[in-house]
């Protein structure tokens, strides 16, 4: 009888032992995955922009009324225009597959994507009759930095983005009032209506698609 009790408190004592041992040297691993957007790189877009020239209105045509200047034909330092546009996206950091988590601040914004780059464009049809019908279909010209955005589960392709940007343009043929010349002033004495062409820099805000 004392053999078996003390038999069964052997038994028992092994187990607890090796409940012990196991418990002691059982650890927890836990992987987190980080990659880059697949979408990230070299890519381009089409959209359109809106422009702000900083040197005035430039002038299709214009007359002497009463010995004084008159523009008949104008645009004003704002226009609307279509852009092709170039850009290269650094690749941006993903937590688990998609760009948020907790701690990140874009993680109100339902889990969006974005990415940020430097970006070159084209301006097509851009300001009024006083500049595409002379200088041809190409308006402007565009450098600056956007932001592209999109939605994993929405993305139609691997490198789809809706994007925002803002850059300096140049547009290189303004048609403008020959020197000498101010609009609604007196016509210099012995002078006549000239138009020239000058550069003129401006700011340009656009919104492109990827696709």
């Amino acid at each position: 009888m004392v053999s078996r009790r003390v038999a069964l408190f052997a038994s028992l004592f092994t187990q607890v032992a090796v409940a012990a041992d196991t418990t002691a040297t059982k650890t927890t691993t836990t992987t987190t995955t980080t990659t880059t957007t697949t979408w990230g790189g070299l890519s381009w877009g089409i959209g359109l922009a809106a422009d702000f020239d900083v040197g005035g209105a430039r002038v299709n045509n214009a007359s002497v009324v009463n010995n004084i200047v008159r523009v008949n034909d104008n645009s004003n330092n704002v226009g609307v225009g279509f852009v092709l546009e170039a850009h290269y996206f650094f690749k941006a950091k993903e937590y688990g597959g998609k760009y948020c988590s907790s701690s990140d601040p874009f993680y109100l914004l339902n889990c969006n994507e974005f990415a940020t780059g430097p970006f070159v464009a084209i301006e097509v049809g851009g300001g009024t009759s006083s500049a595409p019908a002379a200088n041809g279909p190409i308006t402007a010209y565009a450098l600056g930095w956007m932001i592209g955005m999109r939605h994993p589960t929405a993305a139609l392709s691997a490198t789809s983005s809706w994007n925002f940007g803002i850059g300096l343009r140049v547009d290189p043929k303004s048609q403008v009032l020959g020197d000498g010349l101010v609009v609604n002033q007196p016509l210099p004495a012995g002078d006549s209506i000239r138009l020239k062409t000058e550069p003129r820099l401006g700011l340009m805000l656009l919104s492109s698609f990827s696709f």
